[in-house]
């Protein structure tokens, strides 16, 4: 135990009969010819990389599997991919165990390592799977990170010192080749990973960046998988470059404004008086407070409220207000710059491997340009623009790392009717409920479910709301979903212009 009192377990050799045997007794091995249809597929026990919460550590184990880093060379260089299983507090021989793909950069263990509760409130009824994508950790082989960026996205930023990108991509390629290390790879690790411990089939959840590694393992591997949860959809379609991606937030609340009787009978003009004051500012920006603003900047700041539970119900207002030449209740919107997520820094280069390979090479294809679902005033369309947190220079990031455009198979979307749950916070723009939206439509059986004021990775946000919502599904995946803790959850409060009324 060390002084944090959380305990870092020993896996033995002996023990790779508790992780993959006796864990989970009641499933059948693979048949022998499936089990070895893929070269040199391994799996050992290990020592836990990772400190583990006392709630958790006399049910956890961990394990190591290697598997080529290119596997259209079996005698090539070998990746080695952590992973750690919790068995249930309650098991329950009927339940499949459950898949966790994390987001950012990948790394499953360090989710777990951060966020103890949450593992712990997953594995009371589910034997939990956590694997790292490789080269997303430095206890990985290889590790895919570079010493001089302890977070990895800050050489994608514009004022990147070249000569230090450029010692970073000689770092890696000394020790990988750094086009195999994306989202289809992972996925193609974790169908390996399934069949060298045995498992018919199991459950996955996806969340963030791990939902477009959930999505090609249904390419792969749909046959094994019970039932999907996805939160926080960004799939193998998603184009942070498409106009819907800046576009449908502002319209989600346009429409639940006017959904909503008393935002509605108080701002009855909302989209016109929004593309009005945008036109206005767009023609003769105006000093407020200090900053020439217009359209544009205007915009970002509506932008930034969209994303905060109590500035996004005075977005009206504000914009109520501007159209008369008061500009002093949008100046209320301005957020100050927080601690950051709960995730922590993270130096691999896996997720923007995804970005280089996939996304900003396709980013101006036909099939990418996802037009806004319906037309906005001129001057809105024009000014609105990611805002800082959003954006890199991936134009010049992408080539001096050396991302080559990944090849078609790779991002083909699969038409799925393997049984899915979609979570999506109503707050997030990382990913917008646009792009869940256009994933749905290739699942057959996909329902979506939308959390009220609710930010980013809805699980861990509500994880007893979302983590009931789904064990339902997970227990049967065909029944009703019960939202009732979903619906209870606060709704946006909208500020109403007393002002304006008293005026009338």
């Amino acid at each position: 135990m060390n002084a944090s009192g959380l305990v870092r377990p020993v896996v033995h050799h002996a023990a790779l009969a508790a992780l993959a045997v006796a864990a989970l007794a009641s499933f059948a091995p693979m048949p022998l010819e499936a089990a070895t249809a893929i070269p040199r597929r391994a799996v050992e026990p290990s020592t836990c990389p990772i400190v583990v919460a006392p709630a958790i550590v006399g049910r956890t184990s961990c394990g190591r599997l290697t598997v080529p880093e290119d596997r259209r060379r079996a005698d090539g260089r070998t990746v080695a991919v952590e992973f750690m299983m919790v068995t249930a507090e309650r098991p329950d021989p009927a339940r499949l165990p459950l898949l966790f793909i994390m987001g950012g950069n990948g790394s499953g263990l360090k989710m777990a390592q951060r966020q103890p509760r949450l593992v712990a409130s997953l594995a009371k009824h589910d034997t939990v799977i956590f694997v790292d994508h490789r080269g997303s950790t430095p206890w990985g082989r290889p590790d895919m990170s570079c010493p001089a960026y302890p977070e990895g996205l800050d050489a994608a930023l514009p004022g990147a010192d070249p000569a230090q990108v450029e010692a970073c991509r000689k770092h890696l390629a000394a020790r990988l080749d750094i086009n195999l290390y994306g989202p289809y790879e992972a996925a193609q690790d974790l169908r390996d990973l399934r069949l060298a411990l045995g498992l018919p089939r199991w459950n996955v959840y996806g969340v963030s960046y791990g939902t477009t590694v959930a999505q090609r393992l249904l390419g792969l591997d749909a046959a094994a998988i019970g039932g999907i949860v996805l939160d926080g959809m960004s799939g193998i379609e998603s184009n942070a470059f498409a106009e819907a991606f800046l576009i449908d937030p502002l319209l989600d609340l346009i429409d639940e404004c006017a959904a909503a009787a008393q935002c509605r009978s108080a701002y009855p003009d909302f989209e016109r008086q929004l593309g009005s004051v945008a036109a206005e500012l767009e023609q003769r920006p105006q000093r407020i407070g200090g900053e020439l603003v217009s359209n544009v900047e205007y915009l970002a700041q509506v932008r930034y409220a969209l994303m905060d539970p109590e500035r996004r119900g005075r977005i009206p207002l504000a914009v109520a207000r501007s159209a008369r030449g008061d500009h002093r209740a949008w100046a209320t919107l301005r957020i100050a710059d927080g601690a950051g997520g709960p995730g922590g820094r993270d130096p691999a280069f896996t997720w923007p491997s995804s970005v280089c390979r996939d996304e900003h090479p396709r980013r101006a294809d036909p099939d990418r340009q996802q037009a806004a679902r319906r037309t906005v005033p001129d001057a809105v369309r024009r000014g609105a623009r990611m805002v800082d947190g959003e954006s890199w220079d991936w134009t010049t990031f992408c080539p001096r790392m050396g991302f080559e455009k990944s090849a078609p198979e790779t991002v083909a979307i699969p038409r799925s009717d393997v049984p899915a749950l979609m979570l999506v916070g109503q707050l997030d723009l990382v990913t917008p409920k646009t792009w869940n939206d256009q994933v749905a439509r290739s699942m057959s059986d996909a329902r979506t479910v939308v959390f009220p004021s609710t930010d980013h990775f809805v699980l861990l946000r509500q994880t007893q709301c979302a983590g009931d919502l789904m064990r339902g599904f997970y227990a049967d995946p065909k029944a009703p979903l019960d939202t009732r803790c979903v619906d209870a959850l606060p709704k946006t409060v909208w500020a109403i212009d007393r002002t304006d009324k008293a005026r009338r």
